[in-house]
């Protein structure tokens, strides 16, 4: 999530309708088992493995709440910190937005689509410059922010693989010809090791 998150409306940029971002204008749907959207062959977008209701009973909305916040925390540090409004308010504010999408994604109220309608997450991004580092940085801090909070370890992994799948479709500036890498839980620590130190320097340099 990004500043565009922050503004109440988020238009869909030119050649892309709100209609191609969400089929359907009620509540997400989230059912007892876990659902797939399609893979693309156009862009390389894999299949997103969207949460089963699991998530959510097991998790809880304030601790799904929890983790949001405090990913958002730690990105603030970050690289890509630069993302955010610097004002507190509405950095609050699109935090708290963001919490909904993910608790209505997981199966609680359907906050979200009721205060702001179709999710078009790839849509409300467009604005801001995020390549294939960014996305490793975001995956990190949410990996991270998962032992912050005790995440419970029976919905990581899937959790992680619904979000880290639907995070390349988030990119919107390739760097690189090759598909953006998978990074299953399993081996994500070692596999964004390259993105936490990208991190540690940075923040050594700002000291």
């Amino acid at each position: 999530m990004t500043a565009s998150d922050f503004d109440s409306k988020s238009p869909a940029p030119a050649g892309e309708s709100n209609a191609d971002c969400h089929a359907a204008s009620g509540p997400m749907e989230v059912g007892d088992e876990v659902h797939w959207k399609p893979a693309s062959t156009g862009l390389e977008f894999p299949a997103v493995p969207f949460p089963s209701r699991r998530v959510f009973e097991v998790a809880g909305a304030s601790l799904l709440r929890a983790l949001v916040r405090r990913h958002h925390q730690r990105l603030l540090n970050t690289p890509i910190g630069h993302l955010f409004p610097k004002d507190p308010a509405r950095f609050a504010a699109g935090v708290e937005k963001t919490a909904d999408f993910i608790v209505e994604a997981t199966g609680g109220p359907a906050l979200f689509t009721a205060n702001h309608g179709h999710t078009c997450m790839r849509s409300r991004h467009f604005p801001f410059t995020i390549d294939e580092l960014a996305r490793e940085i975001w995956l990190a801090q949410l990996l991270s922010a998962f032992d912050d909070v005790g995440f419970p370890d029976e919905v990581r992994e899937e959790y992680w693989n619904w979000v880290e799948s639907l995070s390349i479709r988030v990119i919107n500036r390739r760097t690189m010809r090759a598909a953006p890498r998978r990074i299953p839980l399993a081996g994500a620590a070692t596999e964004l090791a390259d993105a936490l130190a990208l991190q540690r320097r940075v923040a050594a340099v700002a000291v």
